[in-house]
């Protein structure tokens, strides 16, 4: 993780062929041959840690619902599968420790995206959160293999006050766009060892904006992406220097970078 060489994310897991943020879509990215893994912490109601993209855990189990307002045992009876496919009936939720359990003994990197904002739980729940997951890491041998990644300036600081860089912190938007949730006391440039790139209106791309990525990289922070796997796109990221590709279809991404001679 240190940009040598250009890492290939599973955004999700295989969101393509499986349902998001469930084991078998994490199964699925491993198998493929992934360099990672991205994937949404939360933290339930009685402190247990879940995966999980949104607050409200309607959009992919059909029930209306807070995270944080709900116990581990009912986030564990719904059913996050069926949106996707027939064929993934009952999928659960699953827990970080299932997701530890599953990736423990391999060389897989993850990217944690801590998903719990002060701007929406306040302070003391989402520090809790990322307390958690970074006990979570450290307690199972993950800390050389894992990325601390959120869109809360603020929870990334408290990483930053408490961990140092003992893990890459992940940024979001840069420069002309700023897509975090709220503003930490430290600069970004101080924060920041990875920054996912954005545009900063409907119809750019990221690779609009060459200054996005001097920026970052004057500043040793490494960039990257999160974009339609395009290979006329990629290329051109990859020369303005990105080092990461989050990628939504993870065969269409490995075959753009292998004939770029990049996997």
């Amino acid at each position: 993780m240190n940009g040598d060489r250009i890492i290939l994310a599973a955004h999700r897991g295989d969101r393509k062929t499986a349902p998001e943020n469930t084991m078998p879509a994490f199964e699925k990215a491993i198998a493929f041959g992934v360099d990672m893994i991205e994937t949404d912490v939360h933290m339930t109601k009685d402190g247990e840690l879940i995966i999980m993209h949104d607050r409200n855990t309607a959009r992919t189990t059909g029930h209306d619902g807070l995270t944080d307002q709900m116990t581990l045992a009912e986030i564990k009876a719904l059913d996050a599968g069926s949106w996707f496919s027939s064929d993934y009936k009952n999928t659960p939720v699953p827990s970080v420790k299932e997701f530890i359990a599953l990736i423990k003994d391999m060389q897989i990197c993850v990217n944690w995206e801590l998903k719990d904002y002060p701007t929406e739980v306040g302070d003391a729940f989402a520090f809790r959160t990322a307390d958690k997951l970074i006990a979570l890491i450290e307690e199972n041998g993950l800390t050389a293999r894992s990325m601390i990644n959120s869109f809360s300036d603020r929870v990334l600081e408290h990483i930053w006050k408490t961990q140092g860089h003992k893990f890459p912190i992940h940024g979001q938007g840069i420069l002309q766009c700023q897509r975090t949730k709220d503003t930490a006391e430290a600069p970004q440039t101080e924060l920041y060892d990875w920054c996912c790139l954005y545009p900063d209106k409907p119809g750019k791309k990221p690779l609009d904006y060459p200054d996005n990525f001097n920026h970052c990289l004057f500043n040793s922070i490494l960039p990257c992406v999160c974009v339609p796997d395009v290979r006329e796109d990629y290329e051109k990221y990859i020369a303005l220097g990105c080092r990461m590709f989050t990628s939504n279809d993870i065969y269409e991404a490995d075959k753009i970078l292998r004939a770029s001679g990049l996997r």
